[in-house]
């Protein structure tokens, strides 16, 4: 049993979060909400599609596996040793369970209203007792490959990750998270004991628990079913040597689809020269960054501005552009997405507006109805169990801490606007990923 613990208790936004990190070094997040009838937890490793080169105290030279052996490890785990899948057994408990795996970590949830402590404890065997053999790595290769084909057919999928390779050369998040079948062909249960048993470390996890429970019940469940042992030093990883340009101006694939699709995309190298300056652990640094180009982009091209209405009315395109800001350990980029058959004029009126908003002075008005009502959005998520939890893990793994973005929504300014869109919405660094019709 796990005896000691260090605790952090912060409130907000009539919230409070009590954050422990046992002497095992898991790290544990507990948000206790009486009024809701919904309870969450997560169970996550620091363990994504970009880690396919490592190593580990017990290593005496670098690792490298196959790609996908993340999202196939995750698969993997449900299966356990007495034939019942987890997934059933925790939905014959009453809980609604699920998983996924991202580029930079792999996590594993349920929400239930009933039997928390029973599931809970579910969770926490399953993920903790892998069961991993030839014969069922074998089996799981042919279901994984279904599902690697059916993301092939996926012209969103396809756009999204065609935008990465224009933009990234040589980045891991090129790698598609499910791998290649030619990939998955070479994971052996050896490799994937290999991967688990350095990443699943109790020191390289972390669990998110909200809704209605009691924290001190919680917490002494995690202290008496987590047993791993914290490693003796950190995880090292390495990734390859990222250019600084885009990698492709442009690419262009034919699906067979009703409506093209298109998407710019501008590669962004805050993050990336900040950890290189040292900026690592500068949470509201970190939130503000994001708050600030969630606001450029809104009042770009949000569903608000005369722009988008100009564009809608027109015929050009028939609903709002699908925007977004993603940035993870060593990378970061905007999106901005659409469908249009005349994609073309579109991606034109889109560099037109963006030159436009970097010419002239900004908005006032706009800024602070844009800001309220992304401020708005925020505060809302906090009525969902799993939106709180989701989002606690996701930031915890960029390095913030989500209460930051509270001041970083107070604080923002005009002028720090203006300055992320000088500096972010540089054309030397605008992609462009496409999908036309067959």
């Amino acid at each position: 049993m796990i005896k000691g613990s260090e605790k952090v208790e912060k409130n907000f936004l009539n919230e409070t979060l009590y954050k422990y990190t046992l002497d095992n070094g898991l790290d544990v997040i507990i948000i206790p909400k009486k009024e809701c009838t919904k309870k969450y937890a997560i169970f996550a490793t620091h363990f994504g599609s970009m880690n396919y080169r490592f190593k580990s105290s017990n290593d005496s030279e670098i690792v490298e596996v196959p790609d996908g052996v993340a999202h196939f490890l995750e698969h993997k785990l449900f299966e356990q040793e007495d034939g019942i899948n987890a997934l059933d057994r925790l939905t014959k408990m009453g809980a609604n369970p699920n998983a996924y795996t991202s580029f930079n970590h792999t996590a594993y949830l349920f929400e239930c209203t009933e039997n928390f402590n029973d599931v809970f404890k579910a969770l926490l065997h399953f993920v903790q007792n892998p069961y991993l053999t030839d014969e069922n790595v074998e089996k799981e290769k042919g279901i994984i490959g279904q599902e690697i084909q059916m993301y092939d057919d996926d012209p969103s999928w396809q756009l999204f990750f065609n935008m990465l390779g224009a933009m990234y050369k040589n980045h891991a998040i090129t790698k598609d998270i499910a791998g290649t079948i030619e990939s998955i062909s070479h994971i052996t249960p050896e490799i994937l004991y290999k991967c688990y048993n350095t990443f699943y470390d109790s020191s390289n996890m972390v669990i998110c628990v909200v809704g209605n429970v009691d924290k001190d019940e919680v917490l002494e469940i995690i202290k008496s079913d987590v047993k791993r042992n914290k490693l003796t030093s950190k995880i090292e990883r390495f990734y390859d040597d990222e250019i600084k340009d885009i990698n492709k101006k442009e690419v262009i694939k034919k699906m067979d689809i009703s409506m093209p699709m298109a998407a710019i995309g501008f590669k962004d190298n805050f993050i990336s020269e900040k950890l290189e300056a040292g900026f690592t652990n500068d949470s509201l640094k970190l939130a503000k960054r994001d708050v600030a180009m969630q606001i450029a982009l809104t009042m770009i091209c949000g569903k608000s501005t005369k722009f988008f209405e100009d564009l809608y009315n027109s015929g050009l395109i028939i609903k709002p552009f699908d925007m977004n800001f993603s940035f993870e350990e060593d990378y970061a980029f905007s999106m901005i997405g659409f469908e249009a058959y005349e994609y073309r004029d579109v991606i034109e009126k889109l560099k037109e507006r963006i030159m436009e908003v970097k010419s002239n002075s900004l908005d006032k008005e706009l800024f602070e109805k844009t800001k309220k009502s992304l401020y708005g959005d925020f505060v809302r998520m906090f009525n969902s169990v799993s939106s709180i939890a989701t989002n606690f893990i996701n930031n915890y793994f960029r390095g913030i801490d989500t209460s930051d973005y509270v001041e970083a929504y107070k604080t923002i300014t005009l002028e720090e606007i203006k300055n992320v869109i000088e500096e972010h919405f540089d054309f030397d660094k605008l992609a462009v990923s496409i999908i036309e019709c067959k």
